[in-house]
Formats: structure tokens, C-alpha cells, sequence
């Protein structure tokens, strides 16, 4: 009989994200801090959270905070496993550094998230990210010009909030809300429409 450990349980404020897998994805910046919590917040609306890690985001966030946030192992890496092919419902990058996101768009897969991503794209799966990065890199032309690209890809940007010339990540909620809202949507497509009867 599996132990269970309370301390990972987390309490639930609706089911939402009930049956759903969410790939997080995680590179190197100061923003990777707040992972745990958003991970946290996406379980308690249903979501099992698998977490996948740059090498780099490992300087910022320890694997053991993310493992008991997502009570999942850390994929950091490539192995005959083949963790690169997504196998999730969606992904979604936080933080999503300038570096990553320019990578993304050009197609470059050198790593577990970037080559993570590029299964889910192939696949058409929702990919969500939240580039979080100093102004001025934010408002590097190439990255710009970059970040216009993310519809046609099919890659969809949570907006950072500004202040102290960064572009920061955005609320907890703002970022689950985003993935709530894509699940609630594609839900409402599926209901039948039903004739109207009546004469």
C-alpha cells in the first residue's frame, strides 16, 4: 500500500484542471523562485504538473522544491527515455528567458524544453509562455520581432508587467487563469449544439 504524505496535498478550489497534464517548463532566470507556487495553484485545480528544467534554471530553483511542489521527478535532461516527445495537454514556460524564446522560434531544440516544445508544436498542442527579462532585452528588435511570430506558431504570450525596467512575471493567478481559461474554452467546443425544436 502506498504512504501517502499530506505535506504534498494540496487543497482543492475547483476542478477545472481535473484530468489534465500540464507540462512546466522552466529556464533560467530569477522568476524560476516562483515556480513551486505556481505549480502548487495548478494542482489545486485538478492539474497534474510534470516539470521540466534547463540546466540553467537549476542555478535559480533547487530540484527538491520542485519535486514537492508537483510531488513529480525534475526532467532535466535527455535520456533512451525519449522525455522530449510531449505527452502532456499543454505546456507552459515560466520563466521564458530571451534566450529560450528566440531558440523556440528558430526551431533550435537543444535541450529538454526546447526540444519539448518543438514535440508539442509539431503536435499541435497548446504552448503557453511568460518571457520575463530585463527591459531592454525585451525590447531587443530581434526578440520583438520574435515575439510577433509566437500566433503563427501557435504559441501564446502571458503579457509580464513592467516596473523597475524589467519585465517581470506576472501574478500567480494571472498565469493560472490563462491555462484555466484555454481548458474552459476548448471544453465549451466540444458541448453539441442542440436544434431548435420549436416551430
Amino acid at each position: 500500500m502506498r504512504r501517502i504524505n499530506e505535506d504534498l496535498k494540496v487543497e482543492s478550489r475547483g476542478k477545472d484542471l481535473e484530468g489534465k497534464s500540464i507540462a512546466l517548463c522552466i529556464t533560467g532566470g530569477i522568476a524560476a523562485i516562483e515556480t513551486p507556487k505556481i505549480a502548487r495553484q495548478l494542482r489545486r485545480y485538478g492539474a497534474e504538473v510534470y516539470p521540466y528544467a534547463t540546466p540553467s534554471a537549476l542555478k535559480f530553483i533547487g530540484e527538491t522544491s520542485l519535486e514537492w511542489a508537483t510531488e513529480k521527478k525534475v526532467t532535466h535532461e535527455l535520456s533512451g527515455l525519449a522525455e522530449h516527445i510531449c505527452i502532456e495537454d499543454l505546456v507552459l514556460i515560466v520563466p521564458t528567458t530571451l534566450n529560450t524564446y528566440n531558440k523556440i522560434v528558430l526551431g533550435i531544440a537543444d535541450n529538454i524544453v526546447t526540444s519539448l516544445v518543438a514535440s508539442a508544436l509539431g503536435m499541435k498542442k497548446p504552448v503557453y509562455v511568460v518571457p520575463t527579462m530585463h527591459e531592454s532585452l525585451y525590447n531587443n528588435p530581434i526578440f520583438r520581432e520574435n515575439l510577433a511570430k509566437a500566433e503563427r506558431y501557435g504559441i501564446s504570450i502571458i503579457e509580464p508587467r513592467f516596473s523597475e525596467g524589467k519585465a517581470k512575471i506576472p501574478s500567480l493567478n494571472i498565469i493560472v487563469n490563462e491555462v484555466r481559461e484555454y481548458f474552459r474554452n476548448e471544453s465549451l467546443k466540444k458541448v453539441p449544439k442542440t436544434k431548435n425544436t420549436q416551430k
